[in-house]
């Protein structure tokens, strides 16, 4: 529901009064103290250009949180080996596939598929472990 300041022709500006659209459209607002019809002021809203961060920032992938974009600035004029970058960023996508190969050799390397099949197996291990604790003896793996 939207909020209205009135202005009364004899008692002055008063308070922001919420009301429904509908009310208004039927008899306007009413000073709170002399009951007489008053006008409705209408305010600029403000405006804001531009993302702004209501609270602090933070970055998980770095482990930092911020408290304004100037102090996110700093940290990344400071830390030169530190840049964030998009999800369609080529650098991004070479490093997320480069680690991805790497991830799948080790499982290879330990006698699974790839890395998927890797946590498909521990998951399995786990839901079997989990059985085990509760007293059931016949599980399949």
């Amino acid at each position: 529901m939207p909020t209205y300041t009135g202005r009364c022709a004899a008692c002055g500006e008063f308070e922001e009064v919420m009301r429904a659209t509908e009310y208004l459209n039927l008899g306007g607002l009413s000073c709170p103290y002399c009951k007489t019809k008053a006008a409705t002021v209408i305010r600029n809203a403000p405006a804001f250009i531009g993302p702004r961060v209501s609270s602090s920032l933070k970055i998980d992938q770095i482990g930092q949180t911020f408290s304004s974009p100037e102090e996110q600035k700093a940290y990344f004029a400071r830390r030169k080996d530190r840049r964030l970058v998009s999800a369609n960023d080529s650098s991004f996508k070479e490093h997320r596939d480069q680690v991805r190969n790497q991830v799948d050799a080790t499982a290879r390397k330990q006698g699974f598929r790839d890395h998927e099949d890797r946590k498909k197996h521990q998951r399995k291990e786990i839901a079997h472990r989990k059985a085990l604790s509760l007293g059931d003896r016949k599980i399949q793996i």
